[in-house]
């Protein structure tokens, strides 16, 4: 009994010891007032049914390249899309209307810099790699699901 106790325990730790659960940080410009933010207000402006923050300073969302782990555990967490939904949503919002979609950087290091450098921009990082090139505007937990 006590073999069988220690066999499936151990199997669980090593199943559960391969689900990280890092929350993802939305970050902006440190020297920026944005108001307000909450996850919706990110989905909104990601999506381009918004173009400023509460505040009303005007929104430049950035996201991390296609296939990229912060990228797809964002859609999942905020948007509530996977890649494929998010490319049929720009293509149709991009033939009705003059929307850009978001910035593209390859690397958290550009991340952070072009948050840095542009004046309301508005990105994602795993929250363990903020620095103080930026300002953490909200937090989205992940608990587990993704």
């Amino acid at each position: 009994m006590f073999t069988k106790f220690i066999i499936i325990s151990t199997f669980l730790m090593v199943v559960f010891s391969n689900t990280v659960m890092a929350d993802i940080a939305i970050v902006g410009n440190p020297d920026e007032n944005v108001g307000d933010l909450t996850a919706a207000n990110v989905r909104k402006l990601f999506l381009g049914e918004r173009q400023s923050f509460p505040s009303g300073l005007h929104a430049t969302p950035i996201n991390h390249a296609a296939g990229s782990p912060d990228r797809k555990k964002f859609f999942s967490l905020v948007l509530s899309m996977g890649e494929s939904n998010h490319n049929r949503h720009w293509k149709r919002k991009r033939s009705t209307s003059i929307s850009n979609s978001p910035i593209e950087v390859n690397s958290y290091d550009e991340l952070l810099e072009e948050i840095f450098s542009t004046s309301g921009a508005i990105g994602y990082i795993d929250a363990s790699n903020v620095d103080g090139r930026v300002k953490v505007l909200l937090i989205i937990k992940d608990y587990g699901g993704v």
